[in-house]
């Protein structure tokens, strides 16, 4: 922090087996930087940051953290991996100021991290209520074998589905380049299972719906927590018809002012993307301006304490529209009951919302 410049770092696996996933992520990050600072910055700053790859591994997270804060001197983490156990306890026991991906159980414990969206707290009924409504009844679960964080979410997603009478028949921690795509469909067809719920990076998907229908399994529901990415339709389109994914934030196909407003600063601060509808995209959008907010509240001369302290004052907090209200100090330990819901369409050359506010309730503490 200088009188005419904040620094700040940014950590995520730009390499090893989950960099496919972030793909457009810097390029959001790139788009909201350039946007405050031509406006000024914040309290006259410009805001700028420094990147280190963690490669998605602990070990990487630890060195990444350890390096900008040790040896870089920022001011706090931009934070988007499944990996931030490396480094959580570390960046908690200093105060920094670490906004993200809160895709691990460590955002829900320390008081220093912070997400627009938290899927990680007590469990919701909202997955295991439009899984039932659309006719599954048995379900299986298929999850990425790097991340402890991803397997925790992944089973509170199971107790959705338990918690509306539709049965968890089989679970398996998927690798892909290690672990047989076609072993994987057999055991995912032999369970009987006519409901699928991934939690892999966007790009192993394909593959594995094309092996299950190969092996003559024909699913009623494929819900899939990441893949909304027109992108990927351009590519897989035809193998991905039919899925679903939950988004909580607004969808492209909503259209509107808040989405034309990031399309515009996307095409101004980040022309090298050739698609800018991507969700890593929009995420890092969305967290790179929940920090910028929280260096506003900070005041005129900021410190990390500060900023932590007004991070709590943004209780109405909806990224200019971007996300439905909500109260950043008070979602730790809580994920949303409501999201949007997206659907590619039969062809699987586009998405259509197949339903826009769909709501439920927490089922009670983690377990």
């Amino acid at each position: 922090m200088t009188p005419d410049e904040v620094r700040v770092g940014l950590l995520y696996p730009d390499s090893g087996l989950l960099a496919g996933a972030f793909p457009a992520l810097r390029a959001g990050v790139d788009a909201r930087l350039g946007e405050v600072n031509a406006a000024g910055g914040i309290q006259g700053r410009k805001v700028v940051y420094e990147w280190r790859d963690d490669a998605g591994t602990v070990e990487g997270n630890s060195n990444g953290a350890r390096e900008l804060i040790d040896q870089r001197g920022v001011f706090g983490l931009l934070e988007f991996t499944v990996a931030a156990t490396g480094s959580a306890k570390y960046l908690a026991d200093r105060g920094i100021p670490t906004v993200g991906l809160a895709a691990e159980d460590v955002w829900t414990r320390y008081g220093n991290m912070f997400s627009f969206s938290n899927t990680l707290g007590a469990p919701i009924d909202t997955y295991g209520r439009f899984v039932h409504d659309r006719g599954g009844t048995s379900a299986f679960l298929l999850y990425s074998a790097m991340s402890a964080g991803v397997s925790g979410a992944t089973l509170r997603v199971g107790q959705s589905l338990q918690a509306l009478g539709v049965q968890v028949v089989g679970s398996h921690a998927y690798t892909p380049d290690a672990d047989s795509v076609t072993d994987v469909a057999r055991q995912i067809v032999d369970s009987g299972a006519d409901t699928i719920v991934t939690m892999l990076t966007p790009p192993a998907l394909p593959p594995v719906l094309r092996a299950i229908r190969e092996a003559g399994g024909s699913p009623k529901v494929v819900l899939s927590m990441t893949g909304y990415d027109h992108s990927l339709l351009r590519h897989h389109g035809p193998d991905l018809a039919g899925v679903l994914v939950p988004v909580f934030y607004r969808p492209f196909e909503a259209g509107g002012a808040p989405i034309t407003h990031y399309l515009d600063v996307m095409a101004r601060y980040s022309p090298q993307t050739d698609d800018p509808e991507q969700e890593f995209g929009l995420i890092g959008y969305i967290d790179t301006d929940l920090l910028l907010r929280g260096l506003q509240a900070a005041g005129p001369c900021p410190t990390r304490q500060s900023f932590l302290a007004g991070m709590r004052t943004l209780t109405h907090y909806d990224a200019s529209g971007l996300i439905q209200p909500t109260n950043v100090g008070a979602t730790r330990g809580r994920q949303p009951t409501c999201f949007a819901l997206m659907q590619v369409n039969p062809s699987g050359s586009a998405f259509t919302v197949a339903q826009d506010n769909l709501c439920g309730k927490a089922l009670g503490p983690t377990l």
